[in-house]
């Protein structure tokens, strides 16, 4: 038996005492794999639970945003066209005033002219009154442009209505001067096409 016991040694290779890291490797390993499967899982996990949701959310929330930039562009481009027109109007209507305070004051001085004409000394004095009036008007609107004839249009009338204390018909040349004024100040600044 002996001469077998050599020959079972020699089949048998030899092994040698496993140390400690070789029985710890397998168990690291096999515990690092799972980890990483864990992390793994828990990525896919996040992505489909949180990240995916919140990008659809960010890319709805991006179209809403254009569709509200186009509309605040649309609507911005509304206001300026309406802020045009308005700027437009204002102007119509300050010229529109303006005319009819130059109408009015030549209603006011020809009615004057006519009732001295009339003699009737309280309507050419009232009518008077309401053309200096509709003068002093135009002359607010006008400002400084036109300050020497409205100054003149102003002192015209004032000489009127104390040449009609005196003598009514006294008046008449300065209200005929007041006419011409006006009518020329019309003319200028509202000339017929």
């Amino acid at each position: 038996m002996d001469e077998k016991e050599p020959i079972l040694s020699e089949a048998r290779p030899e092994t040698k005492p496993e140390t400690k890291l070789q029985k710890i490797l397998p168990v690291v390993l096999r515990w690092g794999l799972v980890g990483l499967i864990a992390i793994v899982v828990g990525a896919l996990i996040i992505t489909f639970t949180l990240y995916a949701p919140t990008q659809q959310k960010f890319n709805k929330a991006s179209v809403e945003l254009n569709d509200a930039n186009a509309t605040i562009s649309e609507k911005t481009d509304q206001i300026s066209t309406l802020q045009a027109e308005n700027d437009n109007l204002k102007m119509d209507l300050e010229a529109a005033t303006l005319h009819w305070a130059v109408l009015e004051a030549l209603s006011g001085v020809r009615g004057a002219s006519l009732a001295v004409a009339d003699d009737d000394y309280a309507g050419a004095r009232l009518m008077l009154i309401k053309g200096t009036e509709a003068i002093d008007i135009i002359s607010s609107q006008l400002g400084t442009d036109h300050n020497d004839v409205l100054t003149a249009m102003q002192q015209s009338a004032a000489q009127a209505l104390d040449d009609m204390q005196n003598d009514l018909k006294s008046a008449q040349p300065e209200l005929d001067q007041l006419v011409n004024n006006l009518v020329q100040l019309e003319d200028t600044l509202f000339p017929n096409p």
